[in-house]
């Protein structure tokens, strides 16, 4: 019997999990048995642990339809899916190689990098087209959670970018869309208001984040604006690996959580949880084992797992210090997910 947190809702409605099930240091770190050597018996002992996880690959490139009926088939109902979108569509710049070969433009080194307005018009409908129906693969048998936009740091406030959000919630629908901005300028007096109020009005969800503080990053707020939910996105505090302008992905991202930093997310969460649709905790301090580590000391806190050890007697099971960046990660220093 579910635990109930107030008429209605349950603990079903609090989400915890990571930001990716295949990332290269995971793999290297130990924490899948032996006898998950493939991606099918990997994604099923992380959905024996989570109820919930965030497809990392989707930011690379489209995978093809079946892929998306693969992933349902290998977790249980109920189990969600949060994707993140195709990098061109939160202006990265991707590889040509990440397009589909039909829809590449000719004449282009497979090794050239593009952003999405150096791409025809056409070409890009037919990505969009082609991202979002596979997405809806997911929607449509219930197990989507929400598809998240990211948007990288030099995407500042501005006119322009507003209508972006604005057309990927027409486009979207009726995908539950969160946007993620890096960029302080969004939450400056006068544009925060502004930005609020538009995802209000197109009922996606703003993405709260835990990062280091530093003068270009988005401060540690938590605003409601989507009535099916809510995602919070914790991508560790490695201050020093973020000031450091050639930083590798995994070296920012080293980052262990200490349980007391925990504590007030988790209370936070439970409130949250009583007013709101879904309330989605997910880990992007993808170094090693650090993110799953983190998440399944959350999971005690929340109370989800009432069979698991809490506070510090969980992190009394694992041997690397909390708080601090966690040792090695793998080989080549990145978090350049593997198949999936």
């Amino acid at each position: 019997m579910p635990h109930v947190l107030s008429e209605g809702r349950t603990m079903d409605d609090l989400r915890v999990g990571t930001c990716s099930w295949s990332d290269r240091s995971l793999l290297a770190s130990g924490w899948y048995p032996e006898n998950a050597k493939d991606p099918n018996s990997r994604l099923r002992f992380y959905s024996n642990s989570f109820d919930t996880v965030e497809v990392d690959s989707t930011f690379y490139a489209i995978p093809g339809e079946d892929v998306f009926y693969r992933w349902a088939s290998r977790t249980a109902p109920g189990f969600l899916f949060n994707v993140k979108a195709f990098g061109l569509f939160t202006f990265h710049s991707l590889y040509l190689s990440s397009l589909p070969e039909k829809l590449a433009p000719s004449g282009l080194s497979r090794g050239s990098r593009l952003r999405i307005w150096e791409i025809p018009k056409s070409v890009r409908v037919a990505l969009w087209d082609m991202f979002i129906s596979r997405v809806l693969i997911l929607n449509s048998m219930k197990r989507l959670g929400y598809l998240l936009f990211q948007f990288p740091p030099w995407v500042v406030y501005s006119e322009r970018n507003l209508n972006w959000f604005k057309r990927i919630g027409k486009l979207a629908a009726p995908a539950r869309v969160a946007i993620e901005v890096r960029h302080s300028s969004w939450l400056e007096e006068g544009n925060r208001e502004r930005f609020m109020d538009l995802l209000r009005d197109q009922n996606m969800a703003f993405t709260a984040v835990d990062e280091p503080r530093l003068e270009w990053t988005v401060p540690p707020e938590w605003h409601i604006t989507a009535t099916w939910g809510t995602v919070m996105r914790f991508h560790g505090r490695n201050t020093a690996a973020w000031n450091k302008r050639e930083a590798k992905v995994a070296e920012r991202f080293n980052y262990l959580y200490d349980i007391s930093e925990l504590g007030p997310f988790s209370e936070r969460a439970k409130a949250l949880a009583k007013e709101v649709g879904k309330v989605f905790l997910m880990f992007n301090n993808c170094f090693r084992d650090n993110a799953v580590r983190n998440a399944l000391q959350m999971r005690a806190l929340l109370g989800i797992d009432p069979d698991l050890p809490r506070g510090q007697e969980t992190l009394d099971l694992w041997d690397l210090t909390p708080g601090k960046p966690s040792g090695k990660g793998s080989e080549n220093g990145t978090t350049t997910p593997a198949p999936e």
